[in-house]
């Protein structure tokens, strides 16, 4: 039996204090983030973190919004190569990009028509710690794969999603 599914949409990155960038055009020149279920995924990575020693705020988004990188987005959808153990980068270093400074990854798996997400970490190296630097009780999230592919072609099609040079 399938589990629920999730919902998946897009928002304009709030602050630290919690407030949404102002933008004519909706998702406009702002960073986006993902939002589960009607929650900001940092935010919700960010609270579990909290409890179980795991800081993603921080490093992601202390004076620098989170970032969703086109060609992590790419890989979310199944294009391009991926690792080899199934996970993909959903957040990672708004400045540099190096793995070396961290990033937010997941199992992401295809089930039919349906994507899944699971097994969230927070990963400096090649293989991710879930014991140690895992985010217990985020996800799993099973996504309508027509409605995730609709939002993160979404995210590839704004100026909110970074292309790295």
């Amino acid at each position: 039996m399938r589990g629920a599914y999730t919902t998946l949409e897009l928002a304009p990155t709030t602050g630290a204090d919690g407030v949404i960038p102002v933008s004519s055009t909706g998702l406009g020149e702002h960073p986006a983030d993902l939002v589960v279920d009607g929650r900001p995924l940092l935010r919700l990575l960010d609270e579990v973190g909290e409890g179980h020693g795991v800081d993603t705020v921080s490093p992601l988004a202390s004076d620098l919004p989170p970032v969703l990188r086109a060609d992590h987005v790419e890989r979310l959808l199944g294009r391009g190569p991926g690792s080899a153990d199934g996970r993909r980068v959903i957040y990672s270093c708004p400045d540099c990009d190096d793995p070396g400074c961290g990033a937010v990854t997941a199992f992401v798996a295809h089930d039919g028509e349906d994507v899944v997400w699971r097994d969230f970490a927070w990963q400096t190296g090649p293989t991710a710690d879930l014991a140690g630097e895992g985010y217990p009780g985020v996800g799993p999230y099973r996504f309508h794969g027509a409605a995730y592919r609709s939002v993160l072609l979404r995210l590839l099609e704004s100026s909110a999603c970074r292309s790295v040079a």
